[in-house]
């Protein structure tokens, strides 16, 4: 494919009987912005340090520019990597710490200095060159190191975890920064996060990591609306899980609502679960056509200010609804009747 810029292959990774990584397969375009999500220990990081250098993979490729770097040191890879840590050398200042990489290239100091300043101005740093590390706050830390990595124009650049250290309001003004920074430069990122609301905000498609494989790959709205398991269901956003019973006619019958599913594409030898989005149902007065419908306890009702969250049960079933913030509440302990499009719902396998 022309236009891919990086391409994972078969990539398989062990650490004693541990599988890291297993058949890792992976394209990234020129320009894209792709971010690696899981939780703790499903590989993300391990595939960053391999596509990096920091890691030879046992088998399989790593294919970047249409060169085969799988084991090319990293210095010697078209691409630099942002790490958690910032990792500046504190005796320097700013500026010699952003010419670093165009010096050990064999720039000249008046050049390296010119380069650096460049990439200070273009993070928002144009009058910090002067400055210590310990001088800068976390946030503009963050974007010094930024800075040093981009003034080598990488085609491609890996970042692991960069605003984890940040406190949650400059994280979230950090997020829209960096992804605005990506689409001036045209840079394709790989970010690695385990923070999905980070991965929605800022990627163009999402890779999701568990177990040392990739579960899925697909743009935020994919892979929240159609999810390919019920590990992703889980990990992005919330979800309502319901058991399914095959009925005799080879419908779907979920444990809570009046109306079954069309199965076709279930294989009946599994045990089948259906799941919905909190915001997928609804609260009703009366039954509505084309809706399923049940009757239902209020367990809970938590008032969070944007939206409210309500907790029912239901024929052995607990369900989480989200109602947008100034939504008449139900009543703790009293019955309502919910309702959901049938067509919103999702069934996987267990």
């Amino acid at each position: 494919m022309v236009d891919t810029l990086l391409s994972v292959r078969n990539v398989h990774k062990k650490f004693g009987q541990h599988a890291a990584l297993a058949d890792i397969a992976l394209d990234v375009r020129h320009g894209e912005f792709i971010a690696m999500l899981g939780p703790s220990g499903c590989g993300k990081t391990t595939l960053l340090r391999s596509i990096a250098g920091f890691l030879t993979p046992d088998s399989g490729s790593i294919v970047i520019a249409g060169e085969d770097v799988t084991r090319r040191p990293p210095n010697r890879r078209p691409l630099n990597t942002v790490f958690q840590n910032y990792a500046l050398f504190p005796h320097m200042r700013i500026i010699d710490n952003v010419a670093y990489g165009p010096r050990r290239k064999g720039e000249s100091r008046a050049r390296a200095r010119e380069l650096a300043q460049e990439a200070l101005d273009l993070v928002g740093l144009a009058t910090f060159g002067e400055r210590y590390p310990q001088e800068l706050s976390g946030g503009q830390q963050q974007r010094v190191a930024l800075a040093r990595a981009l003034v080598n124009k990488p085609k491609l650049l890996l970042l692991d975890e960069p605003l984890s250290a940040l406190d949650l309001k400059l994280r979230k003004q950090m997020q829209i920064e960096l992804k605005h920074l990506q689409e001036k430069l045209g840079i394709a990122f790989v970010f690695v996060t385990h923070d999905q609301e980070e991965a929605l905000t800022m990627a163009d498609r999402i890779v999701v990591m568990n177990a040392g494989r990739i579960e899925q790959i697909g743009t935020g709205d994919e892979i929240y609306r159609r999810p390919a398991s019920r590990f992703v269901a889980d990990f992005i956003g919330e979800a309502n899980f319901l058991a399914c019973e095959w009925t005799a006619d080879g419908r779907l019958k979920p444990a809570v609502g009046s109306q079954t599913l069309e199965a076709q594409a279930c294989d009946r030898a599994r045990r089948q679960v259906a799941m919905l989005r909190p915001e997928q149902i609804r609260l009703l007065d009366a039954p509505l056509p084309g809706l399923s419908t049940a009757r239902c306890r209020v367990e809970d009702v938590i008032d969070i200010g944007a939206h409210t969250t309500v907790i029912v049960s239901g024929n052995d079933a607990r369900l989480t609804i989200r109602l947008p913030g100034g939504a008449p509440k139900p009543v703790r302990g009293g019955d309502v009747l919910i309702g959901f499009d049938p067509a919103d719902i999702r069934v996987l396998e267990e």
